[in-house]
């Protein structure tokens, strides 16, 4: 067993999964924390908050679900009534996910692509179910574009399906690649200062400099960590959307 705080040296070492107390793993562990972390909030929000949003709490989860209402009306239209709830849990918890790994020493559960995948085929899997519940075999028209020479059509079908299929793989990707890559430079550019502050006393005056500066990106990274929950959720609207509007 691995002690869950130790001192990390190497920009990949916090990206490593081990087991705390025999138990379970790291990975869990986040992934358990977020979700009390959203049970609270929420606890909070609807106990607290009885009377037209009287605390932070309750203001702020009205002023995020009129939102996220607003980005699933505009993206999915009527359909999204069906998905809104789910939508909401999905955005909040890779948010959660995300700013928790940015307290040091922690871990980032979306910083492995086996997360990033399996939340992305879950999803698209999901999705794509309960459209072809709505359509039965209408959906597989989503594959043949209309008005297509029938020459081309197998053509055509080999790679709209490729293409449509590959979106698992977009989702997963582009959330697992920015935030392991944001932590890695993160932890490049804390052991640069560090190496600075501690190399003589021209360092530690002068290392302020680029301390200020790894402030700043922090500030960015936690910015970025609200933009990827963002982006993997309004992607998914689109391609909701695609499902219905193709039909």
């Amino acid at each position: 067993m691995k002690f869950m705080f130790t001192f990390i040296t190497s920009p990949l070492e916090q990206f490593e999964v081990y087991t705390v107390l025999n138990l379970f793993t790291n990975l869990q562990l986040y992934a358990f924390l977020a979700v009390a972390i959203l049970s609270f909030w929420w606890y909070a929000a609807v106990t607290r908050g009885t009377f037209l949003a009287t605390n932070v709490w309750s203001a702020a989860t009205t002023l995020l679900q009129e939102q996220l209402m607003i980005l699933v009306g505009r993206n999915i239209g009527g359909a999204g009534q069906f998905y809104y709830p789910f939508l909401v849990v999905l955005f909040l918890f890779l948010l959660v996910l995300n700013l928790v790994g940015m307290i040091p020493y922690t871990f980032t559960v979306t910083s492995h692509i086996i997360v990033t995948l399996a939340l992305s085929f879950t999803f698209f899997f999901g999705t794509n179910l309960r459209a072809v519940l709505d359509m039965k075999w209408g959906f597989f028209g989503l594959f043949l574009p209309s008005g297509a020479p029938v020459a081309i059509m197998p053509f055509l079908i080999v790679v709209e399906v490729i293409s449509y299929f590959a979106r698992v793989a977009s989702l997963a990707i582009r959330l697992f690649a920015n935030m392991m890559a944001g932590h890695s430079l993160l932890k490049i550019l804390i052991g640069f200062v560090y190496s600075i502050f501690f190399f003589d006393t021209v360092g530690l005056i002068l290392g302020w400099v680029p301390f200020l500066l790894v402030f700043v990106i922090t500030f960015l990274e936690a910015g970025v960590a609200l933009v990827q929950a963002y982006v993997f959720t309004i992607l998914l609207c689109i391609y909701i959307k695609d499902l219905y509007v193709a039909h």
